[in-house]
């Protein structure tokens, strides 16, 4: 019989995707989030950045609704789905004029949520990997300052390194509340967590 592969880990979250059809285990993630904090609500309108392979975009529509919207972007392509109100881009959210213009493409400028799963491609190397980590959350902390509606929020994946503290306080001056939470359904071996943004000021920061 043969081994499985050293990195295909198969855990309980693993199996719950599969049999709930979600299409990656980082699905538990954000339910654990959502649980917590209780951020999503029905009728509104979402940005998720690292989107692929969409398992965030199908927690969000099951609970926006056929009222709200999901719009997802990541540098890979995903898979269409099945609803109108949920569109998946390929695109770069460092290139933000093209973002933009694909979010009003699908209809909406201003989001009541941003959600962000990003994470660099990881060499091993604690210090680069974390710093690359950083640059993502970063980026994608500013990208909803510009898009986020007065009182919106901002859930963030981040690896905890030496920029750790920095992007952490960067996004507590937008932020009227401003929490660091790590799902059960990160592994253990796992150094992310998620900054978990709540209260946005409404103070457009430049880039």
């Amino acid at each position: 019989m043969p081994k499985p592969h050293p990195y295909q880990v198969q855990d309980k979250y693993f199996q719950l995707a599969k049999q709930k059809g979600y299409r990656a285990r980082s699905a538990f993630k954000l339910l654990e989030i959502q649980k917590k904090f209780n951020l999503i609500r029905p009728g509104q309108n979402i940005v998720d950045l690292g989107a692929a392979p969409g398992s965030f975009m199908q927690v969000i529509r099951e609970i926006v609704g056929e009222r709200g919207r999901v719009f997802g972007i990541d540098l890979q392509e995903m898979e269409a789905f099945p609803f109108e109100n949920m569109k998946a881009v390929q695109g770069d959210i460092f290139e933000k004029e093209s973002f933009f213009e694909a979010m009003k493409a699908f209809g909406f400028e201003q989001a009541d949520g941003v959600t962000s799963d990003l994470a660099p491609k990881t060499s091993g190397i604690k210090d680069m990997d974390t710093g690359l980590s950083a640059e993502l959350t970063d980026q994608a902390a500013y990208l909803s300052t510009q898009i986020l509606k007065k009182g919106g929020y901002f859930v963030g994946k981040i690896f905890e390194g030496s920029e750790f503290q920095r992007v952490l306080r960067k996004i507590k001056r937008q932020f009227r509340e401003v929490h660091v939470f790590k799902p059960e359904a990160c592994r253990d071996r796992s150094y992310e967590t998620y900054i978990v943004a709540q209260g946005f000021l409404a103070s457009k920061i430049n880039s």
